[in-house]
């Protein structure tokens, strides 16, 4: 990890980072805990406790990479990190007030689904800036892309053409664009960094089509504790990539 090599010795901290482990595996286990009880708690409570804690973890995990920044030698991987944790939890921030004042039909497309898709490209970006490009063959990488043009071909032909379809075609790419830089750069041997970004994709590729064709399945609102474990796991395997690459 570029980063990692240019730190100073021993940043941001042995305690700050078992601090951030810790807070984040907290956060790992409520989502865990969320997912298991979605059954046994009513589906607009539920939507809304995710809904929140999803805006904690997002924000949380955004104060965390402006830390490293300010005291890891002001590196961008860590700002764009911040900056894509920071916009998709003032985004979700925008959904939910939007939802509390009766707007839930006007909640997707929106200005907000463009901000989210940002988000997306923003983290990938940070992995890009953050990590040593891996071996991976590029045909993978590719092959990751064009799966995520090819995948909503079907729900967007049944929707038919308009700007729900646009918006999830773009989900779906900028999806597609976030994996295809985790395997490019932090690669699979970062297996929490991968894990937390295929958890963001996958939740943001069910996330259109809920919204779509699903509105009324409470099932699928488990997307929103995929969501925080996703944030969570990103932070925590960029704290330990941080680790090994002091030792």
């Amino acid at each position: 990890m570029t980063d990692t090599r240019e730190n100073p010795a021993g940043c941001p901290g042995e305690q700050a980072r078992y601090l951030i482990t810790m807070l984040f595996r907290a956060v790992l286990a409520v989502s865990a805990a969320l997912a298991l009880m979605i059954l046994l708690i009513p589906g607009p409570d539920f939507l809304a406790l995710s809904n929140y804690f999803q805006i904690v973890a997002a924000i949380a995990g955004s104060i965390v990479f402006l830390y490293c920044w300010s005291r890891c030698g002001y590196h961008e991987a860590y700002l764009w990190a911040a900056s894509g944790l920071g916009l998709w939890g003032i985004a979700n921030t925008a959904w939910y007030a939007s939802v509390l004042l009766g707007l839930r039909a006007l909640v997707f497309p929106s200005l907000i689904d463009l901000a989210m898709i940002t988000s997306f490209v923003l983290l990938a970006m940070a992995f890009r800036k953050g990590f040593v490009e891996t071996d991976v063959s590029p045909f993978i990488v590719l092959a990751v892309i064009a799966a995520s043009l090819i995948i909503p071909v079907p729900f967007i032909m049944t929707a038919g053409a308009g700007m729900p379809s646009f918006v999830t075609l773009l989900y779906f790419l900028s999806c597609g664009v976030l994996v295809a830089a985790g395997i490019r750069y932090p690669g699979i041997r970062h297996a929490e960094l991968f894990t937390g970004s295929l958890l963001l994709a996958v939740a943001f590729m069910v996330y259109p089509l809920r919204e779509m064709f699903f509105i009324q399945s409470p099932i699928l609102n488990i997307i929103g504790t995929m969501v925080s474990a996703g944030f969570a796991l990103i932070v925590m395997g960029w704290m330990r990539a941080v680790t090994a690459g002091q030792r």
